[in-house]
């Protein structure tokens, strides 16, 4: 893994207006909220947190799907936020995404080459060069020639989300943002998707944003983990540290909810149930955004929000109680 960054995310902010109705007065939904970190090329990079956190969006507006409210998105050393749509297409084909629902992302009326092919043609590329691609990316995803020509419904989960994969490469990425790319999966299929972005990884050196809030897996698949609650980015660090001397409180809550295999430790284990529900992103509570279900919080918690603090070693986090 070189010590390069390949992208640099500075104070992201993606915001979505609400309302606005005859009646009802426009509020704002932060989404994303003043969000900081690097990707370093060929590691891969799991952001975790619960439902509504924020971590699909921070992909999504990586990957330009959404026009960043502000922020810094410094790919290859250019900064994409603020380019147009047309501005941003060459950068397309060096960023890709996999998508969470594997049958929803594919068009059902199209063929497993088409799905393949359609960045290709985009591109305009020769047809004859479109069809050697879709064939040698068929066998890397662990596919058969004669799927080219079925369509998605014929397919299981595992081998829709194939398919997926292998047209995310088709342009030949440097970067993918992995949305939950196993959640929709059974379980015994959950390990053969994962092995293959792992030797994806090895042979073709991709950088990967890997969303979930699976921590086993993230705890398997990535060199570093971000945190994130209702926005924010609460603590980073690598994966090991972070398992192993997690430091911020939400952090431990969530690790403590990670199944256990060995049933000593498990029953061992202390399990940390959190009070209250998450707020909501469209009125969050002043100061510190995990203050309302912290056990540790103060007035101070109330007053200001906590920056992310270095703790060494590239371990972050953001607490006043730390």
């Amino acid at each position: 893994m070189e010590n390069k960054a390949l992208l640099s995310v500075r104070d992201l902010k993606m915001y979505f207006p609400v309302g606005g109705s005859l009646f009802g007065k426009k509020k704002t939904l932060k989404a994303v909220d003043g969000v900081s970190f690097d990707l370093y090329a060929g590691e891969t990079f799991g952001l975790v947190g619960e439902s509504g956190c924020g971590k699909t969006t921070v992909g999504r507006t990586i990957v330009r799907l959404y026009a960043p409210t502000s922020g810094q998105i410094l790919f290859g050393g250019t900064d994409i936020a603020p380019l147009s749509e047309k501005e941003v297409q060459p950068y397309r084909n060096r960023m890709q995404m996999i998508f969470q629902d594997p049958y929803a992302s594919l068009n059902p009326r199209m063929t497993v080459s088409s799905i393949i092919g359609e960045p290709l043609r985009y591109q305009r590329v020769p047809q004859k060069e479109i069809d050697a691609r879709v064939r040698e990316l068929v066998d890397r995803v662990g596919l058969k020639p004669d799927h080219l020509n079925r369509y998605p419904h014929e397919f299981s989960g595992g081998q829709r989300q194939r398919i997926g994969i292998a047209r995310a490469l088709a342009g030949k990425p440097e970067f993918i943002v992995c949305d939950e790319p196993i959640s929709a999966l059974d379980v015994s299929i959950q390990a053969q998707i994962i092995n293959m972005l792992e030797e994806l990884q090895e042979q073709l050196g991709i950088t990967y944003l890997f969303v979930s809030h699976d921590l086993s897996m993230v705890r398997h698949i990535s060199h570093r983990v971000a945190v994130m609650y209702l926005g924010h980015i609460v603590e980073m660090a690598p994966v090991r540290e972070l398992y192993a001397n997690a430091q911020h409180p939400y952090t431990r809550a969530l690790m403590s909810a990670v199944p256990i295999a060995d049933p000593d430790a498990a029953e061992k284990a202390q399990r940390i149930v959190l009070q209250g529900d998450v707020p909501q992103p469209i009125d969050p509570p002043s100061g510190c955004a995990f203050r309302t279900r912290c056990p540790y919080a103060d007035k101070c918690c109330a007053e200001q929000a906590p920056a992310l603090r270095d703790l060494g070693g590239g371990h972050l986090a953001a607490c006043h109680k730390i």
